[in-house]
């Protein structure tokens, strides 16, 4: 963080603002990495992104190998800023449920052919299986009991 604060010409008090955005505290800047969970340092690497002030954060497969409620506080914290700072998320995703839940529109690529719009439209079963060509569906969970 300190590099970075370097390189952008930032003041300390920006990655304090930027940890408070993705609910991390100032402590985790002495914890070593290794002791982090995976949850805690992609939301770490997210903060380090918005030192800078970007409009655009372009994220490849932030949840890998990190538990649920992990998840869960990364996929809060970007739709925070999304909604409240109005930052672009472009999110690549093999988790659907996810996809579906938190983007406004979902690219899916394949190799004949490709297909763009709300989730609603794009994530369905026969739209799925028309663009990959073989049956595919997606179980949307439901983590909050309703």
């Amino acid at each position: 963080m300190r590099a970075k604060l370097t390189i952008s010409h930032a003041a300390k008090e920006e990655a304090l603002h930027a940890l408070e955005r993705v609910d991390l505290r100032e402590e985790v800047l002495v914890k070593p990495i290794g002791s982090m969970s995976g949850g805690q340092f992609q939301r770490l690497l997210v903060a380090f992104a918005l030192i800078g002030k970007p409009d655009v954060l372009l994220l490849d497969e932030p949840a890998a190998g990190v538990d649920a409620p992990g998840q869960e506080a990364l996929n809060a914290a970007l739709r925070r800023l999304q909604q409240e700072e109005a930052i672009t998320t472009l999110l690549i995703s093999h988790d659907l449920s996810v996809v579906y839940r938190y983007a406004s529109s979902v690219l899916c690529l394949a190799r004949a052919r490709s297909c763009i719009g709300p989730p609603q439209v794009v994530l369905t079963p026969e739209r799925l299986s028309e663009i990959y060509g073989t049956p595919i569906s997606f179980h949307l969970h439901d983590d909050h009991g309703r």
